[in-house]
């Protein structure tokens, strides 16, 4: 009897979240000649071997039970649908994750939203419950027999990595500039946390001449289509000292800035902008290439400290 080999579809840009799950399998049991994941050592591509036809070669002539990562990611990639494809044709028995905020109505191609899957993101009771259910399958399929208290740490923990990667966007990559004034330096980034989801700026108008500053984090993931048709709003935490009152988020959708104002106060405030707010033709989102947060002169010049948090994709 031909023995099952664990394929783990995802997008590269899901990785992380990837690696995890491998990791998971490998504590309950699975060795690495029993998964197939192009991102993690061990289950990776051999040097020397071309992609589509390795993978292409795993599908066809392994008896898989494949794992879907889905996401926003997985679906703007070619080579994810196309795998797909070949493992429906296959008739292959699956299972698909849900990323955090990835929801089952985003679920589009031949793998269909009406089969039982499971949304990452929690550690509740029915997720906990739903990948028991999983549990019971791994054993069948891999002859496996998993300890139950092992079974649950390494589920918790893999149910913990997830939950750290819902949409949000790296505020590492942000630089500050004073519009128009390249001298002075009005505006400034003064603190980044660890985990690169909260920034703090400080905005001084009394060290430049311009009237605008602002904060620009560069964002990886460009083509926004699949966001603006789901209906994703953009959102995100801030307060402001008593020098800043106002502000705009602009998105560079087709090189063309679409701003949105705000008003700020000392207090914490979550902010959610729609897409739609922004531009409500689908075409212009394939192409987004960074996020702006805009600051203008007040009349007295006092300076002012922004904290702006978890800006992310709801």
């Amino acid at each position: 009897m031909q023995n099952y080999k664990l394929f783990v579809s995802h997008s590269s840009k899901d990785e992380e979240v990837a690696n995890a799950f491998v990791n998971f399998m490998y504590k309950i049991g699975l060795s690495n000649e029993q998964i197939i994941c192009s991102s993690t050592p061990g289950t990776h591509i051999p040097a020397g071997e071309e992609i589509y036809n390795y993978l292409g070669n795993q599908i066809y002539n392994e008896k898989i039970y494949a794992i879907f990562l889905l996401s926003d990611n997985y679906y703007v990639s070619s080579d994810c649908l196309n795998e797909m494809g070949a493992i429906w044709l296959k008739k292959a028995e699956s299972l698909c994750l849900l990323m955090p905020g990835f929801d089952f109505k985003d679920m589009e191609g031949v793998v269909k939203n009406t089969k039982i899957g499971i949304k990452l993101g929690s550690c509740d009771s029915m997720t906990k419950s739903l990948f028991n259910d999983y549990k019971v399958e791994l054993e069948r399929k891999f002859g496996l027999n998993v300890n139950l208290t092992r079974w649950e740490v390494a589920r918790d923990e893999f149910l913990g990595v997830a939950l750290n990667n819902a949409r949000v966007f790296d505020m590492a990559f942000s630089r500050s500039f004073c519009i128009g004034d390249d001298d002075n330096d009005g505006c400034a980034v003064i603190k980044k946390e660890s985990n690169s989801r909260q920034i703090t700026a400080k905005i001084d108008f009394n060290e430049t001449v311009s009237n605008l500053c602002s904060i620009i984090v560069y964002v990886t993931t460009n083509d926004f289509r699949h966001h603006f048709i789901n209906g994703r709003s953009l959102c995100f935490e801030a307060y402001a000292d008593s020098g800043v009152s106002r502000g705009q988020v602009e998105l560079r959708i087709s090189n063309v800035d679409m701003p949105v104002t705000f008003l700020l106060d000392t207090d914490e405030n979550t902010y959610r902008i729609s897409l739609e707010q922004f531009c409500n033709s689908v075409t212009p989102w394939k192409n987004l290439s960074e996020i702006k947060f805009v600051f203008q002169r007040k009349r007295v010049g006092v300076p002012g400290k922004v904290v702006i948090k978890n800006l992310r994709l709801e």
